[in-house]
């Protein structure tokens, strides 16, 4: 994989679990807020039941508060009504934002990565450059010194021949009887 599919990867993962977790989290609060209403509901349905129960033992006044009580359950099922769901709301509109805020985040850090490894490549590219071109420099050097040194040795041999105490005929006999011993001759 290249490096920006890394990051878009990795960005398009990040961004898939905060998805998941904002859609959990909407989830966990919807749930939470349905429960407040049931047991809401059921606070009401078991109050109803206790007025029922005096509306028998007590008739009209048991009555009268027993409307009163449905009235006052209504309003209070619509005042829960109305602060659940603005907070719902709420809550999933600042996890969306705060979701969006995260994926300009990624997506920044994704381009500053991307640029970070291109510097880096130039980097090692001029580094290998460099090298290579030390490396040239230098073998060009060891062929020119062991060519200097060819040459000195071939100079002295020719100089040590040129001002050798004995005569040519005792010089080419010493060399030949030499190049025979490095050389022998096979029988």
């Amino acid at each position: 994989m290249r490096i920006n599919d890394v990051a878009r990867y990795n960005a398009d993962d990040v961004k898939d679990r905060a998805i998941k977790a904002v859609k959990s989290t909407v989830s966990s609060v919807q749930d939470t807020a349905q429960s407040g209403l049931a047991k809401t509901q059921d606070a009401l349905l078991v109050g109803l039941e206790t007025t029922q129960e005096l509306l028998k033992s007590r008739g009209k006044r048991a009555a009268k508060a027993l409307k009163k009580a449905q009235k006052q359950a209504r309003k209070n099922l619509k005042n829960v009504r109305k602060s659940v769901q603005p907070g719902l709301a709420q809550t999933q509109d600042t996890l969306l934002t705060g979701l969006g805020a995260a994926q300009v985040a990624l997506e920044k850090n994704a381009r500053r990565a991307s640029k970070g490894l291109k510097k880096a490549q130039e980097n090692l590219s001029d580094t290998r450059d460099t090298l290579q071109s030390q490396l040239k420099r230098r073998a060009r050097r060891r062929a020119r010194a062991r060519a200097i040194f060819r040459l000195g040795i071939v100079t002295g041999v020719v100089l040590v021949l040129l001002y050798a105490p004995w005569p040519g005929s005792e010089t080419r006999r010493q060399l030949v009887a030499f190049w025979q011993g490095l050389f022998p001759r096979k029988s």
